[in-house]
């Protein structure tokens, strides 16, 4: 299965992919409906344009605890084709990227929904299938009971949390590492620059986005074969802001365990080599978290350097405002995301004879009608030829208006310290966002539809 586009769904400290070509649209979350007798998975029934659907909860579908759809960052996304029955709660959408063939790692495992792991800037995203997500909602499951003593007693079913490993070989052998010391795969694609005096498992220094990194070969540290091979990988392990690569033979998969199935085993700190066992099946799968991690960077500590994770966490808690961001020729501009209740592929607008300039039509949406106002005139701007434009519908007042863009950028949360106020009756305000480099107008929709045109 290949994927040509996904989007970004946050999770935490996780990142989650779905094709597009599998979504309609992005909403926020309606009244929920509940469902008596429902599958685990379904949170209950919504109403969206007139169709009731059942809201599928993509945590739940995961094995994590369920999304919170009362939280303000969450969406339902309503789904095409066979799946046009059904809406997905997810808990944060991120951004809508095209993927690079380069960047993309496809697992094995044909059961498991995860189905490949993609390198998006500084994120991992797991890319997910539909199709083997929605197979777990196989019945409607009813609470068992049993009769003992001549009363019913009601079998209660605890939800047990559970860690996700990112499982991957070294030789044959099976072994994990906690996800959440993940942060990226690379490819075994840089030189490296040799350490003289350090251990046989060092393998030298590489750079990474301007930053020197450590590379252990995981595989000599364990005793094992180190061969070369295409599916060479180097995982970008974190602990307690300190950064180490390790070298690995291929990845497997990217799996939820229970707790009960995974066993810690007691161990001497400075003997460390495995943080325990899961049991998978019928088989053991060796992992290891910051137990070991730790051990490693400790040994190797004098190259190795401390990255400062709290001021980037710091920062990332100060974001006050969400916003859209769209293109209109080579630049861009922001609508505020409460103002905008969905994004659509461009339609053909009928003409109104009599109206404002700046009216391209009316469009039919579902049975509704909506308003086009050109924003290319608004901002004397030159019609363009772009092949696939989109439509931001936005609530304006208590009226549906649609603005035709060149192309829908990102869903930001910007920082309070990126905000510049913007004199003017167009624009509120101008985030400078990357140090700067990147400008982003935010338009003030209000003035945009009352404003006479100068």
């Amino acid at each position: 299965m290949s994927v040509q586009e996904i989007l970004i769904i946050n999770n935490g400290n996780e990142h989650f992919g779905i094709s597009t070509e599998d979504i309609n649209q992005i909403s926020r979350v309606p009244v929920l409906m509940p469902l008596p007798l429902r599958p685990a998975e379904v949170r209950g029934l919504c109403s969206i344009s007139g169709s009731v659907l059942s809201m599928l909860d993509l945590n739940l579908l995961l094995d994590m605890p369920q999304v919170d759809y009362e939280n303000d960052r969450s969406r339902l996304l309503t789904l095409n084709n066979e799946y046009a029955t059904n809406a997905l709660l997810v808990s944060e959408v991120y951004n809508t990227v095209q993927i690079d063939e380069a960047n993309i790692e496809y697992l094995e495992n044909k059961s498991d929904p995860v189905i490949a792991i993609y390198k998006y800037e500084d994120m991992l995203i797991q890319v997910l299938s539909l199709e083997l997500l929605i197979e777990k909602i196989n019945r409607v499951e009813i609470e068992s009971k049993e009769v003992k003593q001549g009363k019913i007693k009601a079998e209660i079913i605890k939800e047990e949390e559970g860690n996700r490993f990112l499982i991957f070989y070294m030789q044959s052998e099976k072994f994990a590492l906690d996800i959440e010391y993940l942060q990226e795969i690379i490819l075994i694609d840089k030189e490296f620059t040799p350490i003289i005096g350090s251990s046989k498992e060092v393998l030298g220094l590489i750079t990474l986005r301007d930053e020197l990194l450590l590379v252990i070969d995981l595989r000599t540290y364990y005793g094992f074969e180190a061969l070369q091979s295409d599916t060479n990988r180097i995982l970008i392990a974190s602990y307690q802001g300190k950064r180490v690569g390790l070298l690995i033979d291929s990845i497997i998969d990217i799996k939820n365990f229970l707790s009960k199935n995974i066993e810690y085993m007691p161990n001497d700190s400075s003997e460390v080599s495995i943080s325990g066992v899961i049991h998978d099946d019928k088989s053991l799968i060796s992992f290891f978290d910051h137990e070991v991690l730790e051990k490693i960077i400790n040994d190797n500590s004098a190259y190795i350097d401390t990255k400062d994770e709290e001021v980037s966490e710091k920062n990332s808690s100060e974001s006050n405002m969400e916003v859209i961001v769209f293109k209109l020729l080579s630049k861009e501009y922001a609508f505020e995301i409460e103002s905008v209740d969905e994004i659509i592929d461009m339609i053909s607008a009928t003409e109104v004879a009599y109206c404002n300039d700046l009216i391209d039509g009316i469009i039919n949406i579902r049975g509704q009608i909506v308003t086009v106002v050109s924003l290319y005139k608004k901002l004397h701007l030159p019609l363009t030829t772009n092949e696939e434009p989109k439509i931001i519908i936005c609530n304006v007042n208590g009226n549906r208006i649609g603005f035709i863009v060149d192309s829908v950028s990102d869903i930001l949360n910007i920082d309070e310290k990126d905000i510049r106020e913007q004199e003017g009756e167009l624009f509120t305000n101008i985030f400078h966002l990357d140090d700067g480099k990147r400008l982003v107008l935010l338009m003030d929709i209000d003035n945009i539809v009352t404003m006479k045109d100068k």
